[in-house]
């Protein structure tokens, strides 16, 4: 393959990157904005990972959730501190190590958790309940390969 086919095959590659980001970006706004509406308060893309990676009856250190959220800690204090001011979250000491924090949901965060996941749910089947049952195993079988692409080429940048 010549050096210029290569590089128009890698334009084409960058232009379509470019075009799934600004339709994630969009549908993920779209599912912020619906999510506003239940916890009457403006909603962060890390207010909502961390809401919905947090199990409803969990006790979990700041570090574990942070991982299954996928944020860094400041965001995740902030996320925390604001759900705490809003009776969400309450913050524990770790019984074992007084070092570690640990976070879980008030009553009142698990009625919230409960309205949010099955909002979200809601959205999800409004967004991708007009596609067939092979059309959604053909988007997430592109989305994990996607993934582990761009996971290969990160790590591959890094070494």
């Amino acid at each position: 393959m010549h050096r210029k086919e290569i590089i128009n095959e890698l334009i084409e590659i960058e232009m379509r990157m470019v075009e799934v980001r600004d339709l994630f970006a969009a549908i993920s706004e779209r599912m912020m904005e619906k999510s506003v509406g239940i916890l009457r308060f403006p909603v962060t893309l890390s207010q909502l990972k961390a809401m919905t990676a947090l199990s409803e009856d969990s006790l979990i250190s700041m570090g574990e959730l942070c991982k299954m959220a996928n944020v860094k800690m400041p965001s995740l204090t902030e996320v925390v501190d604001r759900f705490e001011t809003e009776g969400i979250l309450e913050r524990r000491r770790d019984t074992g190590d007084r070092r570690v924090v640990k976070v879980c949901f008030t009553e009142k965060g698990k009625k919230i958790h409960r309205d949010v996941l099955q909002k979200r749910a809601n959205e999800l089947t409004h967004l991708l309940g007009v596609l067939s049952k092979r059309e959604r195993t053909l988007l997430a079988d592109s989305l994990k390969n996607v993934a582990a692409l761009l996971s290969s080429i990160t790590k591959r940048s890094t070494e």
